[in-house]
């Protein structure tokens, strides 16, 4: 019995100019013009000598919610031709090139000043709200007014050695190796560091520096404390020496968690330590772990190189069974046992050793960070030029706050504020609409029966009514 297929009779006609893709990203376009960051934008790039037809500020603001929606390539950008009934005229893509190439370092500096002052908006309005800022919880303990940053760098390859500043990385092929600094509190990415390829993660003076921006571009009254997180790929002695000191500033109580190479002296530390001084290790909801212990083993090791100039250093070690996935990178100590090894440098003075612990692993969320990035546009550099890439990141920077924002101040709080980029993208910004006029006004017309339809109007009509300060 041969089945009649759902195609038949079925044609596709594009013949609907009413119809409109997209849809799902016109809120974010009014959170950037109601919060003042297309503006601030404009701002940055004009240049007294010239008029162009097209706002600077609303074309980088434009080109961020294309990289938002998935695009991949300066041309994407005539995917906002679909609402150009809705949003006015849009450029060509040689503008959006002239655009990039016109973002002078000192330009992008500005662009990076106009971000700031959006951040200080939006996280001033969290602040405000009933719940307050969003400061982190760790089994069921508040980090009340601790801003948790997180440093990691990140390889991008390329195809190509042609571009400028390409190079061999450290992990191999051909590429870039920018720099992030991403407050954990929001998920918003303060600063990305765009590097040449041959940088490596454990510079100091470029993790200072990254530091030290991602600290200019938070409010000022977030700034005293700090909870500073990176891997043990990234730390240094002079980076302990610097978040120890508050960045050499009085009055600021900075602390630090950062992961420490487990070499024989560590291992012999851990045989050393009594039975007496391991406790159960504990996840993020303060459940106990499995054949899991932690333990400080500061005093079983000589660590007088590092306390001179990093005074309440202590080190925490975590003995776990060796899971398969990890066996390769295992020491032969490791494997003969069956455990791994996992240590952190702390200068906590308060905590239990066990939370101390867990507060350091949910560093891991930098991870989905350091994806999203790459997923509007950090893993495209799409010039041979310099100087066009680093403009580039900084609108991947721009809309990566952006999309922070619009998730604290228009997502319901939920699984779409937490929601994946790819499924952000699923639900909420590939809607489609219909545009009809009537009663003076623009009406576009959303799916009925598409599941996530609700959640975008009412997000739209959420930031219409944000109560900007003025």
């Amino acid at each position: 019995m041969q089945r009649t297929s759902w195609a038949a009779g079925l044609e596709l006609v594009g013949d609907d100019e009413r119809c409109v893709a997209l849809a799902g990203l016109l809120p974010l376009r009014l959170l950037a013009e109601r919060g003042g960051l297309t503006a601030g934008i404009t701002a940055a790039m004009h240049r007294p000598d010239h008029d162009p037809v097209y706002d600077r500020g609303q074309v980088l603001v434009d080109l961020g919610l294309v990289l938002l929606a998935g695009g991949q390539a300066i041309g994407d950008f005539q995917a906002l031709a679909h609402l150009e009934k809705l949003i006015g005229p849009v450029p060509s893509t040689p503008t959006v090139w002239r655009s990039l190439n016109e973002a002078d370092p000192l330009r992008v500096a500005r662009i990076h000043q106009a971000v700031c002052r959006f951040r200080r908006l939006w996280w001033g309005m969290l602040a405000v709200r009933s719940e307050g800022f969003p400061w982190l919880r760790v089994a069921g303990r508040e980090l009340t007014g601790i801003t948790v940053i997180d440093l990691d760098a990140s390889v991008v390859q390329v195809g190509s050695d042609q571009k400028e500043n390409a190079r061999p990385t450290y992990k191999g092929g051909v590429g870039f190796v920018p720099n992030l600094a991403v407050c954990d509190n929001v998920d918003d990415v303060l600063v990305i560091d765009p590097r040449p390829g041959n940088a490596t993660s454990n510079d100091a003076a470029d993790n200072i520096a990254i530091l030290s921006a991602a600290i200019a571009a938070i409010p000022g009254g977030f700034r005293r404390r700090v909870l500073v997180r990176l891997d043990g790929a990234g730390f240094s002695h002079k980076l302990l020496e610097h978040i120890v000191t508050g960045g050499g500033v009085t009055g600021r109580r900075w602390e630090f968690s950062v992961g420490w190479a487990c070499t024989d002296r560590e291992i012999d530390a851990i045989d050393k330590a009594p039975k007496a001084v391991w406790q159960n290790a504990i996840d993020q909801d303060g459940t106990l772990l499995k054949d899991t212990w932690v333990a400080d083993i500061t005093g079983l090791m000589d660590l007088s190189e590092w306390t001179q100039k990093t005074p309440g250093l202590r080190i925490i070690a975590r003995d776990e069974p060796l899971h398969p996935k990890y066996a390769k990178r295992a020491t032969e100590r490791e494997k003969a046992r069956g455990r791994r090894y996992q240590l952190i440098a702390v200068n906590a003075v308060t905590g239990q050793v066990a939370w101390l612990d867990a507060r350091h692993r949910s560093h891991v969320h930098v991870e989905d960070d350091v994806k999203q990035a790459k997923a509007i546009g950090m893993n495209r550099w799409p010039s041979r030029h310099w100087k066009v890439n680093v403009a580039w990141i900084a609108v991947v920077a721009l809309a990566a706050s952006l999309l922070a924002a619009f998730r604290h101040l228009g997502l319901p709080a939920g699984d779409l504020r937490k929601a994946s980029i790819q499924t952000l993208r699923f639900k909420i910004f590939e809607i489609p609409g219909r545009i009809t006029h009537g009663q003076r006004k623009t009406w576009l017309h959303l799916p009925a029966d598409w599941p996530w339809t609700p959640d975008l109007t009412t997000t739209w009509q959420t930031i219409k009514s944000l109560p900007i300060p003025t």
